[in-house]
């Protein structure tokens, strides 16, 4: 650009700077754009304007930023305004905040703007609607700023307010840390700026603080775990259980038993044994002398900590369960619901800790009173139905396989709850092949959002029983294996609640284990085979079907693993109709998922998809290596397309799997289809990515083992792409390292597998020259392992008519043999020492002589030490 057009362009901007800055004073930093509620359509359109100009132009708005908070501070202290006007506002202010964060003007504006914050949390007795209009802007600009930034860069506001003589600025700070650690999670690095002060405040001398001070903990606790109960446990526990001993303040008691609840479902037993008796004297002091709402989270905790201590437990069991016993008792005489739930889930979380035989004597106990809720027609909104599932469920892993006389009571009551999802919506497949539409619901139509969600959670927690019972009971869940299975395969397209399909998903490969585990032991002969197998081929093609239609990748995953593990269990259960339909399923969402742009965690999402894709046609190959050919078409196909030049390394990498498994398993019959394709392998070769030279190498290695005669038309692009990879000036780079090697693989299987076409001598010293391998030790014991069946496929030829290679050989076995397992095979190990012994007794000893004088002392005293063994 030349000095003139420079300065043009300068002299546009200053003109377009300086046109602005009129504009600004003009219509807003003098007055004329008054702010109040009579011009209010004149102050949305400024703020509409200064919104785009911070997004498009943000350098042009720095030197205005004292005036436009003021403006900002207008509307949102005035509530007259209208909805639209204050949303504007608070948009500006993410704006200036996320593009001027580190200004010197900004800082001191942020400082005002933190500051105007906890005046209104300082509000919290005498304004409750200014506290919570305190905690609502604190919680939505956090983020923005960031947590770490503004508790270091404000770090004397904090502590002014911690240090405070009055008890509202010492809450207000405890408040502002329990808002950051839930909404800035991601931006704090150093935990003991946010976490240590509200610690020491849990024995501040009024009782809000403390009760704020506890309540901060449950949120670190929920939000920073599991590093927050990793660092602070020795601090966090003794506190909490002195909290337990407020009686003057049950608020405070209550708050301290559900932090506990909190803290301890992300600790180890480890970290809870120090301070587990306390805790527990604490918790049954609570549950036998507190009154409802402290009873009820002490029960909570109690489960909580059973659960985390699992095994070491059990010494507390019999000291614990009388009082949880008292309680459910008592519960269930005064019908207090709440409080039996509570009793229930403590009960059988107990139980589940310390095992069936110290359960065993309070089972009948629990599976009568869960019967009796059952019968007892409990109301769709009651919070019971779940609790009831879950206990079913964790009696069955308690139990196991002794579970199974409860099966007549329990699934037909567990099936009711799954089959609500039929009440609850209809599907309709939409026009867009992966995307759901949703037909109103049916019976829920005019309930309340609570009331629905209360329905799919207990639809999501049937289906987890079911689960858990076939992967408990395994051939003891036979008998209804069948109705499982039709009241499950609908469920996969449960478009209201995600968790349903995953649970369902999940499920079926457990129901063919068990149906499979029953014909071993003989429990289902009279169905002969043919049901299994139409058993199995109704769940494969219905994960297929609900693998097209799931929007969600990371199921789509989980749908994935679910039909390799259904086609690993059943074998070849497929009609040639239904597995066309697998494979164009699974190629178009490769495919089409591919071609969709994604961020850094989306794109490693994407790569396990393609891992496991690749996983599911390997075991699909192998199911079906039989009748593999007719299927060419299809496979193969999808394989050339993914490895174009503009398709990602994830789809290249993927066909590369694919073409393998099915050349290893097919052999020349696949060669012989896609032999006219094969020029891209050879193409590829030139390419500067490592990873696709690596995948490449690969590729050429498969098919120079597996091709046989196909592959021999191809030896000299084979030869010329190879020697390319390993010759290239970038090979000693480290990220080109596995690219080398795995080239030095692939000529390798050439030379063994077609050395009639090449000059055998000149190959195998190119060949070698690049040996031994360092880098990829799994390529490095392939070659290596390739070098002793060179040498005794070829002594003749490399020993004896032409020895120059020999002193290179036995460098390579000395530098092997060095590093002991790390570059062989404990198998090729031992082929080398016996080699090498073959070679002493056969070559005379002044070559011998010559050859070990030759060697880097230290790899002679190596060969010498293993061949004396």
């Amino acid at each position: 650009m030349s000095e003139e057009t420079m300065s043009k362009q300068k002299e546009c901007e200053d003109a377009i700077k300086d046109l602005l800055r009129k504009v600004m004073v003009a219509l807003i930093f003098q007055g004329n754009l008054a702010f109040d509620k009579d011009n209010e359509d004149y102050a949305q359109m400024a703020f509409e304007e200064l919104i785009e100009m911070t997004n498009e132009r943000p350098d042009l708005l720095l030197p205005h930023v004292n005036e436009i908070f003021q403006c900002i501070y207008q509307v949102l202290d005035k509530p007259e305004f209208e909805e639209k006007t204050r949303f504007l506002a608070e948009e500006l202010m993410e704006l200036l905040l996320l593009h001027y964060r580190h200004a010197g003007q900004v800082v001191i504006q942020t400082g005002k703007f933190l500051g105007r914050i906890f005046s209104m949390l300082t509000a919290v007795d005498d304004d409750p609607e200014k506290y919570a209009q305190g905690v609502k802007r604190l919680a939505r600009y956090a983020p923005v700023m960031g947590g770490q930034y503004i508790l270091e860069k404000f770090s004397m506001m904090f502590e002014w307010h911690y240090f405070s003589q009055e008890w509202q600025c010492r809450h207000a700070a405890v408040i502002s840390h329990s808002i950051i650690a839930n909404n800035c999670r991601e931006s704090i690095d150093k935990f003991d700026i946010l976490v240590e002060q509200p610690i020491k405040a849990v024995d501040d001398t009024h009782f809000r603080v403390r009760w704020a001070a506890i309540g901060a903990i449950e949120e670190f606790s929920c939000y920073l775990n599991p590093e927050f109960q990793l660092q602070y446990y020795q601090k966090v526990l003794p506190a909490l259980i002195k909290a337990l001993n407020f009686s003057s303040h049950p608020c405070i008691q209550v708050q301290a038993a559900s932090s506990l609840f909190y803290f301890i479902q992300h600790c180890t037993s480890d970290l809870l044994k120090p301070y587990t008796d306390e805790i527990i004297h604490k918790l049954l002091s609570c549950l036998q002398r507190g009154k409802q709402l402290l009873k009820e989270e002490a029960l909570t905790a109690i489960a909580s900590l059973a659960s985390s201590s699992e095994d070491c437990f059990q010494p507390h069991y019999k000291t614990v369960m009388p009082y949880v016993k008292v309680a459910m008792m008592k519960a269930s005489a005064e019908s207090d619901h709440i409080l039996l739930l509570k009793s229930i889930e403590c009960m059988t979380m107990v139980g589940v800790a310390a095992g069936k035989e110290k359960f065993c004597d309070d089972i009948q106990m629990v599976v009568q009173l869960l019967i009796s809720l059952q019968e007892s027609k409990l109301e769709i909104e009651d919070p019971m139905r779940n609790q009831v599932l879950l206990a079913w469920g964790r009696l069955c892993k308690c139990l196991g396989p002794d579970f199974q006389p409860y099966l007549g009571v329990v699934i037909p009551h567990v099936l009711q709850s799954a089959k609500l999802g039929s009440h609850v919506t209809s599907l309709k497949h939409s026009e867009s092949e992966n995307s759901f539409q949703s037909i109103m619901p049916l019976s829920l139509g005019d309930e309340s959002t609570e009331r629905k969600q209360l329905v799919l959670e207990e639809i999501a927690k049937a289906c987890k029983v079911l689960c858990l019972c076939a992967t408990e009971l395994k051939e003891g869940f036979d008998l209804w294996i069948d109705e499982v299975a039709h009241t499950l395969v609908p469920l996969l397209n449960f478009d209201l609640y995600e968790e349903v399909r995953e649970v369902s998903i999940l499920a079926l490969p457990e129901l063919l284990k068990s149906f499979k585990a029953a014909m071993e032991k003989g429990y289902v002969e009279r169905y002969q085979e043919l049901p299994f197998e139409e058993l199995c081929s109704f769940i494969v093609t219905a994960l297929v079907e609900a693998l097209h239609k799931e929007p969600l990748m990371e199921i789509q995953i989980i749908t994935l693993e679910a039909i390799e593990e259904c086609m690993e269990i059943s074998g070849p259960t497929l009609n040639t109709e239904q597995i066309k339909r697998f494979l164009h399923i699974t190629m178009k969402i490769l495919i089409t998922s591919s071609n969709l742009s994604r961020n850094r965690v989306e794109n490693k999402e994407l790569e396990i998809f393609h891992n496991k894709a690749s996983d599911c046609f390997i075991t699909f190959t192998k199911a079906y290596k039989d009748s593999l050919s007719q299927f060419f078409d299809q496979l193969l196909s999808s394989m050339a397309y993914m490895w174009e030049n503009d398709k990602s390394l994830e789809e290249r990498r993927t066909a590369l799997r694919i073409f393998s498994d099915v050349a290893q398993k097919c052999q020349e019959e696949a060669l012989n289809y896609c032999k006219g394709r094969l020029q891209f392998l050879f193409d590829a070769c030139y390419e500067r990515k490592p990873e696709v030279l690596q995948i490449v190498a690969q590729g050429i290695g498969v098919s120079a083992e597996f091709g046989g005669s196909i592959f021999k038309s191809h030896m000299k692009e084979a030869l010329g792409g190879l020697n390319s990879i390993m010759l290239r000036p970038e090979t000693l780079r480290p990220d080109y390292l596995a690219a080398h090697d795995a080239a030095v693989s692939a000529l390798g299987k050439i030379f063994l597998c077609h050395h009639e076409e090449l000059n055998e001598v000149k190959v195998f010293g190119i060949w070698l020259s690049h040996l031994p391998i360092f880098n990829d030790l799994d390529q490095a014991r392939v070659v290596h392992d390739q070098l002793c069946s060179m040498i005794e496929k070829f002594s003749e030829l490399i020993v004896h008519k032409d020895s120059t290679h020999l002193s290179k050989i036995f460098a390579v076995f000395a530098e092997i043999l060095r590093a002991g397992q790390n570059l062989a095979s404990k198998e090729t190990v031992n082929r080398i020492i016996e080699q090498l012994k073959h070679l002493q007794s056969n070559l005379p000893p002044d070559t011998w002589a010559s050859i070990i004088s030759s060697l880097v002392p230290s790899r002679a005293k190596v060969l010498q030490r293993k061949l004396s063994t």
